[in-house]
């Protein structure tokens, strides 16, 4: 059997929450960047060949201090955008009520019909696409953390809750390894 893809998942760094109707506009803070600057300096892994990243502005920004440090290419996945539970300009406890009824009912669509039991599929499906191109080497992926706790319980076999997601911290990182499944070899953590 062929060595297994390691793929390196990295939430980005901390960014200030704007309202829900900005927030795929989103950028790392000074200090979100230092976080991230800090990760990558400090990386005692094997330095991947490639950089996967949402398109959105702050997984973007993670993927390029990465690619700048570890002198490595980035290609952006649409795929890896982040969920969310509406797109339309309502106030936070708003968004809140629609994503923990999303989180209730996985079969439940936003806006763009998709469901978290769809966006599962769609990072598990990505993610196991990204790992059969890169057989046997190492990749670093740059997302979000609503994705990530999706692929974690996935892969676990359970359900991803709304606090699995928040667990997830600004920066943190997990490793997995996929042959023909994924399996985790060290949780999100900084």
């Amino acid at each position: 059997m062929a060595d297994p893809t390691t793929l390196f998942l990295i939430r980005h760094g901390e960014i200030d929450r704007p309202p829900v109707y900005t927030f795929d506009d989103a950028v790392l803070t000074n200090r979100g960047a230092d976080q991230i600057h800090e990760v990558a300096l400090a990386w005692a892994h094997p330095i991947p060949d490639m950089i996967y990243c949402s398109p959105l502005p702050r997984s973007v920004e993670t993927a390029s201090i990465f690619a700048a440090v570890f002198r490595r290419p980035i290609r952006t996945a649409h795929d890896l955008e982040e969920w969310a539970a509406t797109e339309s300009d309502v106030p936070d406890y708003k968004y809140k009520e629609i994503e923990r009824q999303c989180w209730a009912d996985f079969n439940y669509g936003n806006d763009d019909g998709e469901s978290l039991h769809h966006a599962t599929d769609r990072i598990v499906r990505l993610l196991t696409e990204i790992a059969d191109r890169h057989k046997g080497r190492a990749v670093m992926v740059s997302g979000h953390a609503i994705l990530f706790a999706l692929l974690v319980a996935y892969v676990r076999g359970d359900r991803a809750t709304e606090s699995s997601k928040d667990r997830i911290g600004f920066g943190h990182y997990a490793i997995a390894e996929h042959a023909r499944d994924f399996r985790f070899v060290r949780d999100f953590g900084p």
